[in-house]
């Protein structure tokens, strides 16, 4: 924990993740309120071409159309928190400090978990309640959110958690803190979802398969459980291999 209240980067990345998904996700509602007249239920591309869904979006659902701005920060951040310490040398401070490397290993994958999940459940929880108040009488009260509403956003945070670890696996792998971001945050923004279209066993990519916890049913993803299953897995498999590697490679 010390290590992210004295690094500028990683302290700095989780503020602005809340920062960011608060504001964005208030501006994006009062922009659709603008755009929808206030008729968020019956809004769609056919009847208003300042909108993008063919469907209206739920109104459970609202607010979670911003969460790819934190994700990416997130993922940043477990990227940054592997490969920093590779590339300034800090990691053999740090096992002077714990040679003991499968805790030294476990200690920092817990302060990740932590610290993100702390993030995603202040940016989500706080930018869903920001939203809904966008929307004024077209949003729900935000003193008595539905199980739904509740449900997705610990599904954010599950995926927000899941995709930084494993990017900080993937990170202990590689030495450094490219790979994971040029691997996981294209697959992110779009790619994976785009691929689910195309591709039936691209449902089990890991943040396709997060998607399935805070988006509608579509029938390209994954169900919620099976979805929050196999992001679960994946974290576990890619924390494995990184702390057998991480045990019995030199520093």
């Amino acid at each position: 924990m010390v290590k992210f209240t004295t690094t500028t980067a990683l302290w700095m990345l989780p503020v602005l993740t809340i920062a960011l998904t608060g504001s964005l996700t208030y501006l994006a509602g009062r922009s659709e309120v603008a755009a929808t007249g206030g008729d968020l239920a019956g809004a769609t591309s056919a009847t208003n071409p300042q909108l993008y869904s063919a469907q209206p979006l739920p109104v459970e659902y609202q607010g979670f159309d911003m969460m790819n701005i934190g994700l990416i920060l997130m993922i940043a951040l477990g990227a940054l928190y592997a490969g920093s310490e590779y590339r300034t040398g800090l990691l053999r401070s740090s096992l002077i400090a714990d040679p003991h490397r499968l805790r030294l290993f476990a200690t920092r994958t817990a302060v990740l978990a932590l610290v993100v999940a702390v993030t995603a459940s202040a940016a989500m929880g706080g930018g869903t309640v920001l939203r809904h108040l966008a929307l004024g009488d077209q949003g729900l009260d935000p003193l008595a959110f539905p199980p739904l509403v509740w449900r997705n956003i610990a599904g954010v945070a599950l995926t927000w958690t899941a995709l930084a670890l494993l990017a900080f696996a993937i990170g202990v792998l590689a030495r450094n803190a490219i790979l994971p971001l040029v691997v996981i945050v294209p697959l992110s923004v779009g790619l994976g979802d785009f691929l689910t279209t195309l591709w039936a066993p691209a449902r089990f990519v890991p943040p396709a398969a997060g998607a399935s916890l805070y988006t509608p049913a579509d029938g390209t993803h994954l169900g919620a459980a099976a979805g929050a299953i196999v992001l679960v897995g994946w974290v576990v498999a890619s924390l494995t291999l990184a702390g057998i590697v991480f045990r019995r490679r030199d520093a």
